[in-house]
């Protein structure tokens, strides 16, 4: 969930709770002071009544009044009544219909008889008014929410537009671009700040992966010149005759570390060419005529290790870098070919768009999370240094193609190459 969103939710949900109480507690208050306005009308008209016998010795005349009745009621003996007021419910003649009313109840003495005056109000025209009164709170609630909403979403949209541009920005930074980033500049404090970190940390992740890139190259291109020395001098030692069993295992197992070395060198050196952008010339490769040389260098092998492939190729054509597709072709062929078994089985397909290299292996399925990695031996062989499907992912990446893993089963691996 976006921080806006989030924001948007809080702040809406706490403003209806919040008018949801104050409506609430704003009918209940409005209701309670017409009501106690409309106690003090009956205690004056009581008052009235009261002033009216004094002076004048008998009742008044019932004169009818707009939602206020006056009855009396003749009693025997006088009923002690402490001014209640209370509601009931009682029927309206021109309304037809029962209605809420205000009601006081006393009893008063004239001329020696006892009388039951009732004085009511009707409370309909006061819970119109108040319905009519939360009606227009509660629309104007609804209007107070929905321009909020609509300036914070205008307002918050364009005060979180650095942020998102900074974002932009570092989603692009590439460690192996040269060019300096640049953050747009802004009059927020806190996204100037946050600008400045991020510059300061990225250029310096820049200055430490090329030391570290610069030193990689020197050390792999340093190491050629005592390998091959090394190499020259085992193999004058392996043509003497003079040695022992012993010694020539020795040499021969020298030799072989020394090979392997020079193996692990090369592709170092071919991931920081590649990563150094120094295969950028592209040209139209007839990738069908290409794999179909691929696979006439790989047949012998195949062949003494009683290995089938299944081959259906179509015409492709694409552009691209030759020598950088020619390693990946290899890469490809080899490691199906390596981690393979003895009467196993290989399968190339080559369409429009894509590549298929599919082999049988003794291993089970490889976890994707190191998959690519390098000097990650992907749980399928302990042979090689980790570095070929490193080498496919990374020319992968150079060349605009997308490698695909898949696994099957039993024990059926996939790489699928699919070019732009």
């Amino acid at each position: 969930m976006k921080l806006f969103t989030k924001y948007n939710r809080i702040n809406v949900i706490s403003t209806v709770i919040i008018f949801l109480i104050g409506c609430a507690a704003f009918s209940f208050l409005l209701r309670y002071v017409i009501i106690n306005q409309v106690d003090e009308d009956l205690k004056i008209e009581k008052n009235e009544i009261l002033t009216y016998i004094k002076t004048n010795a008998h009742l008044p005349s019932v004169i009818e009044v707009k939602d206020q009745y006056t009855t009396y009621r003749s009693i025997n003996k006088p009923i002690t009544l402490t001014n209640k007021i209370f509601t009931n419910e009682a029927y309206d003649k021109d309304d037809r219909k029962k209605e809420l009313r205000r009601t006081i109840e006393f009893t008063v003495n004239v001329n020696n008889e006892w009388y039951m005056v009732n004085v009511s109000k009707s409370l309909e025209g006061t819970d119109e008014l108040i319905q009519t009164i939360i009606v227009i709170t509660v629309a104007l609630i609804l209007l107070i929410l929905a321009a909020t909403f609509i300036i914070n979403r205008i307002v918050l949209k364009k005060l979180w537009h650095p942020f998102y541009s900074t974002l932009s920005v570092t989603q692009q930074f590439n460690l192996n671009d040269k060019q300096r980033i640049h953050f747009d500049a802004t009059n927020i404090d806190e996204f100037n700040y946050l600008n400045s970190t991020l510059n300061n940390a990225l250029i310096k992740a820049q200055k430490d992966y090329k030391s570290l890139k610069e030193f990689t190259e020197n050390a792999s291109h340093e190491l050629q010149t005592p390998l091959a020395v090394i190499q020259s001098k085992l193999d004058i030692l392996i043509q003497n005759e003079k040695l022992s069993e012993g010694e020539s295992i020795n040499i021969q197992g020298a030799y072989d570390a020394v090979q392997n070395l020079k193996k692990l060198n090369h592709s170092l050196l071919l991931l920081a060419k590649i990563e150094n952008n120094q295969f950028s010339a592209q040209t139209k490769i007839d990738l069908t005529q290409l794999l179909q040389n691929k696979l006439g260098q790989f047949a012998d092998l195949w062949k003494n290790r009683q290995m089938t492939e299944k081959v259906n190729m179509q015409p492709v054509v694409i552009k691209s870098n030759e020598q950088l597709v020619d390693i990946l072709l290899n890469n490809l062929l080899s490691n199906a070919t390596k981690h393979n078994y003895p009467n196993g089985s290989i399968s190339i397909t080559l369409q429009h768009k894509k590549l298929i290299v599919t082999n049988t292996s003794n291993e089970g399925v490889i976890d994707e999370k190191i998959l690519f990695k390098r000097f990650s031996k992907a749980n399928i062989s302990a042979d090689g240094y980790g570095l070929g499907l490193s080498i496919i992912k990374q020319i992968c990446d150079a060349s605009g193609f997308v490698c695909i893993y898949n696994f099957s089963e039993p024990n059926v691996h996939s790489f699928i190459i699919e070019f732009n």
